[in-house]
């Protein structure tokens, strides 16, 4: 067998005949180089690293014998051991020296760059691989999470598509599809999409997720909470899916259980930033609101995402409403975790409108005009433009 049958095999996803392919002609000649190398390319597949290591060796005597597809596979070995200029550097020699070019080369090197959040890079060694050989599924598909990385949702849409045709029993093309399209605000065709992964792929719970989301979307309240319902029953120690439930919990006016869902993630070690969140949320909530304990919760969340804005966001808010005869204090606590949040989101318009009225609050105008203004120059959306304008008429 050549090992452009065995290759062939690879590309279209028939794994279980390669191997059977390349472990019959191992059986008659154990130095069988294609069967050797085809065998270490799976290797990397199953994650076993140092049987791939091991099955290169013999293949290139030792290293005495490299060509592209064994500098692919240690290309591979090297790079899930984190020696990533060794695997840059493989990936670069196959490349450039190749002939015919190899697309698995500009694919390695585009998933290399992906895992190092060169999300731009990634996209053109992608494009590459794609252009090279467009009828390999991965490939199509992880240039459309570039695409999605970079906020180029429009050019997602295409190779998504492709990679759909290629292999519609991929759970993650529905997924990332129906996040775009949810993104875009093409609600009803995401719904479409995820129902048709659904048909083919019953019950799988990533698809449920956004399709979840999607009906959130959509207004179909009764749809999204069975949904969520549905996850968490069956997965009671998944954090995300116990958070979505608390969420829709929450939003449906079941704040007692949506908090002791909260509580009992907690309890087992599970808490995540979005379930603290929502604690906070519900307390916050309350009849006279637990400001001590959302606070609490709200700073339990800032340190479970250390990059995400919307805890500190929203403790700076809660400092800022707080009634509690000490509003100096409560300023100037607000003022640092809204710096805080505006460190982590730069972009985000919320927290630099939220600093505008505490520097305002604490009789800084200067400081308090400066991020109004900046504000009305993001041109956010039409109420938090409005905000920010009364505030700088406000302060004259």
């Amino acid at each position: 067998m050549t090992t452009q049958s065995m290759d062939a095999l690879l590309k279209a996803g028939e794994v279980d005949q390669a191997r059977a392919l390349a472990e019959a002609a191992l059986r008659k000649n154990k130095d069988d180089r294609p069967a050797l190398l085809t065998l270490a390319k799976l290797a990397t597949v199953d994650g076993e690293w140092e049987r791939a290591e091991e099955l290169v060796t013999r293949a290139t005597r030792g290293g005495k014998d490299n060509d592209a597809d064994s500098l692919l596979v240690q290309a591979a070995v090297a790079s899930q051991r984190d020696q990533v200029e060794q695997a840059r550097s493989l990936y670069e020699q196959v490349i450039r020296t190749a002939k015919p070019p190899r697309a698995e080369a500009h694919f390695g090197l585009g998933y290399l760059l992906a895992s190092l959040d060169d999300f731009a890079g990634a996209r053109k060694a992608f494009e590459k691989a794609v252009e090279l050989d467009p009828n390999v599924a991965p490939y199509q598909f992880h240039l459309a999470r570039m695409c999605f990385a970079l906020e180029d949702l429009k050019a997602a849409l295409p190779p998504l598509e492709k990679a759909l045709e290629l292999n519609p029993l991929y759970p993650p093309v529905y997924v990332v599809w129906g996040t775009v399209l949810l993104h875009l605000g093409e609600l009803e065709t995401a719904e479409q999409v995820l129902r048709k992964g659904l048909e083919l792929i019953p019950g799988h719970p990533e698809i449920l997720n956004v399709l979840g989301n999607v009906m959130v979307a959509l207004g179909n309240v009764s749809d999204a909470f069975a949904i969520t319902q549905e996850l968490a029953k069956a997965f009671p120690d998944d954090a995300d899916a116990q958070g979505n439930f608390a969420r829709m919990l929450m939003a449906t006016g079941h704040r007692s259980d949506a908090l002791a869902v909260c509580r009992a993630l907690a309890a087992k070690g599970l808490a995540t930033a979005q379930s603290k969140t929502i604690e906070a949320m519900v307390l916050e909530s309350h009849n006279p609101p637990d400001f001590e304990g959302a606070a609490a919760a709200y700073r339990e969340a800032m340190k479970l995402d250390p990059e995400g804005f919307g805890p500190a966001n929203n403790l700076g808010n809660l400092l800022l409403s707080r009634q509690d005869g000490k509003p100096e204090e409560n300023v100037k606590q607000a003022i640092e975790v809204l710096e805080e949040a505006r460190r982590r989101e730069p972009a985000r318009v919320e927290p630099v409108l939220n600093l505008a009225l505490a520097y305002a609050r604490q009789g800084d105008k200067a400081k308090s005009k400066a991020l109004a203004s900046a504000v009305v120059k993001q041109n956010p959306e039409p109420e938090l433009r409005e905000q920010a304008e009364r505030l700088l008429k406000t302060l004259g």
